[in-house]
């Protein structure tokens, strides 16, 4: 479409394949529900159902539905909270750097033509898709996120220190399949573990919002990791992509054993003096600060 209506072809593609995302953001203003109770596709068992299901949850009090000032400064006060923030950064930085980089990738690797450079993108899409979906209903049934983070954020770091070394150029494009195949694990798993580990709305709200603000601010980075100078090898990008992913995954190994031993801490009766005193409906009150409250690791 490179020169249709006098636009170039980047344009086009801008236009393209912005407009869906436009037009959908538009209309889920108007159809995406706040909550259960509002669900129009729910029947009334259903959003019975819903809200004993959030009742069952440690910490669903009557304030902990809405947005508190002190839930929004847990959020950016939270040493944990800015871990996911900067880990997110970490691994948002590849996400960014890969999906706008590898057909780049690929084409320095041999002398495709534009076209069959697309087509070779396509494998290592649907790796990547495949495992994520896969990964996400495994992660689901066993209540885990934290092993799957490192897991997949570690096969990322391998296909990347593949990419670096001197190999034949089959093997730089089977390490861009490794680099797929982590990346949407430990990019979007760590949007559901955070939430989960926040039982009050304000703080999850907000925490997740923040979490989300520190992964897109890595597009503006990743825009200048790749540039044409360093091709075919792309040596600066390749290791910046390694040792934000390398960080974001060891962050979220160590979240995961914190997580673990302070889960094992609290199921021993190892309690803080400041909550000795407390009554059970105030320790509620304290959300994942409550010695009562477990968190998925």
């Amino acid at each position: 479409m490179d020169g249709v209506q006098g636009l170039s072809g980047w344009r086009w593609i801008l236009i393209v394949e912005g407009i869906p995302s436009v037009v959908l953001g538009v209309v889920t203003y108007f159809v995406l529900p706040n909550d259960a109770e509002t669900a129009w596709f729910l029947d009334d068992a259903e959003k019975a159902l819903m809200e004993m299901r959030r009742r069952r949850e440690y910490g669903s009090t009557k304030s902990s539905g809405g947005i508190e000032k002190s839930d929004v400064l847990r959020a950016v006060t939270d040493w944990k909270a800015w871990a996911f923030y900067v880990a997110q950064f970490g691994v948002d930085t590849m996400l960014y750097g890969f999906s706008t980089f590898l057909p780049t990738i690929i084409q320095a690797l041999g002398t495709w033509t534009t076209a069959q450079v697309q087509l070779l993108t396509i494998p290592c899409y649907f790796l990547g898709a495949a495992a994520y979906m896969a990964t996400a209903f495994l992660s689901d049934r066993m209540q885990m996120r934290g092993l799957f983070c490192v897991i997949f954020g570690s096969i990322s770091v391998v296909g990347y220190g593949v990419l670096l070394a001197d190999v034949a150029t089959s093997v730089h494009y089977f390490a861009c399949f490794l680099v797929a195949g982590g990346l949407y694990v430990v990019v979007g798993l760590p949007l559901a573990w955070l939430p989960n580990n926040s039982p009050r709305y304000g703080k999850r709200a907000t925490s997740t919002g923040l979490q989300l603000t520190f992964g897109n601010a890595a597009g503006v980075m990743s825009a200048f990791i790749y540039p044409k100078p360093d091709a075919p090898r792309y040596i600066r990008g390749h290791a910046v992509c390694l040792s934000m992913v390398g960080m974001g995954t060891a962050i979220y190994g160590f979240l995961w054993f914190w997580y673990w031993r302070q889960n094992k801490r609290r199921e021993a009766g190892v309690m803080e003096d400041k909550f000795r005193d407390m009554e059970e409906e105030e320790l509620m009150e304290l959300g994942d600060d409550s010695p009562r409250f477990r968190y998925m690791i």
